[in-house]
């Protein structure tokens, strides 16, 4: 749980300048002694309570030169899937051994600092020959909205297995 720099700040001053028991201030104050143990250890340290931490560096997992084809694609096509991206990564770079959607949108999210609305194609408009095989596969056992049959469940019990419902 996350406390508030004040409330730290309160807790040091009562064990540091007023000399009172820990166990009794993480008591009356609600926080663990666990808690009050470690940001007594950090202000004797630092002489700071604040949970403010030191961001590192981080580096991407993929080259300068692909992240850089990444975000010219993305300038000119701002409309894009993340299928397309990936096969022009793939056409481009192909020695490049991560190409998933995960890697793709960490690269587009903490790398360029970028954000996506939509993570894929809807199923229709991704995967239009499946899709066609699918419908031609079922074709045969479709005959029309005739076909269609409603179950009335309203007053099913599930206690009796044994009725044919």
């Amino acid at each position: 749980m996350t406390f508030s720099v004040d409330l730290r700040w309160r807790a040091i001053v009562l064990v540091y300048v007023y000399n009172i028991d820990r166990s009794t201030v993480s008591s009356v104050l609600g926080v663990s002694a666990r808690s009050l143990e470690r940001w007594y250890t950090q202000f004797r340290k630092t002489g700071n309570v604040s949970s403010e931490r030191k961001n590192k560096n981080k580096t991407s997992r993929w080259p300068p030169d692909v992240c850089n084809f990444v975000k010219k694609y993305v300038t000119a096509n701002p409309c894009f899937y993340f299928e397309e991206l990936r096969e022009e990564l793939r056409a481009s770079f192909s020695d490049l051994l991560n190409i998933s959607d995960s890697s793709i949108y960490r690269a587009l999210r903490f790398d360029l600092g970028l954000t996506r609305k939509v993570l894929a194609k809807r199923d229709s408009e991704s995967i239009p020959r499946e899709r066609r095989e699918y419908v031609q596969r079922l074709l045969p056992y479709y005959c029309g909205p005739d076909q269609l049959v409603f179950v009335d469940e309203t007053s099913k019990d599930a206690r009796y297995a044994s009725n044919d419902y």
